[in-house]
């Protein structure tokens, strides 16, 4: 993909879904359509690999649900991870014993944020209980130095984009990666919208 559009650079450049579509950045040079062409292609990535080589995850948080940023970070985040050791906990059931990972954007304001919330639902569990799969320490790294951080922007993005601003483009590519412990399940697992609103808001995702 780096080869296509930028052909002649061989040091790895960051893909962010905000700053493509935006013109932003390196992006700047781009025309609207090559811009948009380019992000048909990098959802396109995500879209052609199926379960079990590629699951996501995304949950939002409405803000009735919170009453603070650094809430708003952990709920979401214990939701994602319990989405993860339930992911886990079906494959161990079905004889595929594998451990999960946690890797996490570095970030001067949230790592130790992420840190405090680890160590606390090793100790305690999460509201949902106690994370038997995934290992004690996370990794936290820069997202310039793995494509795979880049392809985890694309789905929060998308995800974003869906809720924030009623544009179901970006997510209609990927929608169907979406975890589920059935196959038709309807919404995905994987997908959540959290929201004290009522009555519950009728998004595609789950409540």
């Amino acid at each position: 993909m780096q080869a296509k559009w930028f052909s002649g650079i061989t040091i790895p450049l960051e893909f962010h879904a905000s700053a493509i579509r935006a013109g932003k950045e390196r992006f700047r040079s781009f025309s609207p359509t090559d811009r948009a062409l380019l992000l048909a292609e990098l959802y396109g990535l995500l879209a052609d690999e199926e379960s079990p080589h590629l699951v996501a995850f995304a949950t939002a948080i409405d803000v009735s649900a919170v009453s603070t940023p650094t809430q708003a970070l952990g709920d979401a985040f214990e939701d994602i991870c319990q989405q993860f050791d339930t992911f886990l906990a079906r494959g161990f059931a079905r004889g595929t014993r594998n451990k999960g990972l946690l890797i996490i954007d570095r970030s001067s304001y949230s790592e130790p944020l992420y840190r405090d919330l680890i160590s606390r639902f090793r100790s305690t569990g999460t509201r949902y209980g106690y994370l038997h799969n995934i290992v004690d320490a996370p990794l936290f790294t820069e997202s310039h130095y793995t494509r795979f951080m880049q392809l985890a922007d694309l789905v929060s993005w998308a995800a974003f984009r869906y809720h924030e601003s009623n544009d179901p483009l970006y997510l209609a590519h990927i929608f169907p990666r979406f975890d589920r412990s059935r196959p038709q399940a309807a919404p995905p697992d994987g997908f959540r919208h959290i929201s004290a609103r009522v009555p519950v808001c009728t998004c595609a995702a789950r409540h």
